[in-house]
């Protein structure tokens, strides 16, 4: 099988078999079976194990026929006789053995591989009939892990690129959801994700919908873009009212745009570092420049240098600049989890945790907005009439 991976374009896989050892038909067969599917899942190309289990033959066979990979399985193995006569390399998973980034230099990668992993106490001869004893830490856990860990170092993440296993239903990638298909449905191709595909500078209401589902934002986020995107258009038309068709010459798409990208970093993380994130993603996926710097500057009324290294983030300006970024900041600040709400209750968010200087700045903005807007934003809101003397 030919891969492509991180660590080079093409390259081709060494042939790795696994010997299970001291499998007890009874007791270990939901181990040996993860054993076994994470042997195949990491490019092996059989696994021995040493006591006969026709029914986990079958089990993985069944697997195999339906995912591909030509992956096989034998039970009742000679484990010893099938290690005296390994023509190859034969490494040893055990606790005791040697740091695994030490030895995984050392691993020849041009010849056949038989890698040993126990479940009883494994007998001391295994330890002088392998070749490398390597030790994945030398903490307890289990052989599945181990040989997850090894396998991955000895491909250097190519397995994860695996492609054209041949079999009947694959796993479709996606950030939220499940998806499996039949290998022969043309109507469904997997896809990279969705830096993978070519996205409009600035996405249309639509796409950016489809945009944040994909990167993996959650339905409950995806819901809180929406009310702020109705937010921000609420804001924008009641400009419009006031004799302004097109307000102070605003991007209409671009603010829509930002309305609902502004949160696209809480499908990492939903700390304020959610807007660092959110950058890297928007850089990724080549948006507008504009539209990055709204997702950069939207926390609260802005974050300057100064107060932005003491709250966790980069040492750089979280401050909005344009109209645009300062009507889709505020939007957000004028939406919670469950709507709409007055500026007084995110004022008073800020006060109690003694944020004074973000309070003023965020009643600033508001007041800025209202001018340069020519609207009453209070109207706009629930509880409208209280937002004058919020601040002590």
């Amino acid at each position: 099988m030919i891969l492509g991976g991180p660590m080079s374009d093409v390259a081709v896989v060494p042939h790795v078999e696994v010997l299970r050892l001291g499998h007890r038909p009874l007791r270990d067969k939901r181990v040996t079976t993860h054993v076994a599917l994470v042997a195949r899942a990491f490019l092996a190309s059989a696994i021995h194990i040493d006591n006969a289990d026709p029914v986990l033959e079958g089990t993985i066979e069944k697997m195999s026929g339906s995912f591909g990979g030509g992956f096989e399985v034998h039970t009742g193995v000679k484990a010893r006789k099938l290690l005296e006569r390994w023509d190859g390399t034969i490494v040893h998973l055990t606790m005791y053995g040697r740091p695994l980034q030490d030895a995984i230099t050392e691993i020849p990668k041009d010849e056949k591989l038989l890698v040993v992993v126990g479940s009883e106490k494994v007998p001391a001869e295994i330890y002088d009939l392998a070749h490398f004893n390597v030790g994945v830490t030398n903490q307890p856990h289990s052989e599945v892990s181990a040989l997850a860990l090894f396998l991955d170092r000895l491909f250097e993440g190519r397995e994860l690129c695996a492609r054209d296993m041949g079999g009947m239903m694959e796993v479709v990638p996606t950030a939220r959801g499940k998806q499996v298909r039949n290998t022969g449905d043309v109507r469904s191709v997997p896809t990279n994700g969705p830096f993978s595909r070519k996205w409009p500078p600035v996405p249309d209401p639509r796409d950016c919908i489809e945009l944040l589902a994909e990167v993996g934002c959650s339905r409950a986020v995806i819901e809180h873009c929406r009310a702020v995107h109705r937010m921000g258009m609420v804001m924008v038309k009641a400009s419009m009212k006031a004799d302004r068709f097109e307000p102070l010459g605003l991007d209409l798409p671009l603010i829509e745009a930002g309305l609902l990208l502004h949160d696209i970093g809480r499908s990492r993380t939903h700390s304020i570092r959610h807007v660092v994130q959110g950058t890297v993603i928007a850089r990724r996926l080549s948006l507008d420049p504009r539209l990055v710097d709204m997702v950069h500057n939207h926390i609260g009324a802005g974050v300057p240098r100064h107060e932005a290294v003491a709250l966790g983030l980069p040492d750089e300006d979280f401050l909005p600049r344009t109209l645009e970024e300062k009507l889709v900041c505020h939007s957000d600040n004028l939406v919670g989890s469950k709507g709409r709400h007055p500026l007084k209750r995110s004022v008073e968010k800020l006060v109690e945790k003694g944020a004074l200087a973000a309070a003023e700045r965020m009643v600033a903005l508001h007041l800025e907005l209202e001018e340069r807007l020519g609207i009453d934003i209070d109207l706009l809101v629930p509880e409208g009439t209280e937002r004058r003397t919020i601040l002590p």
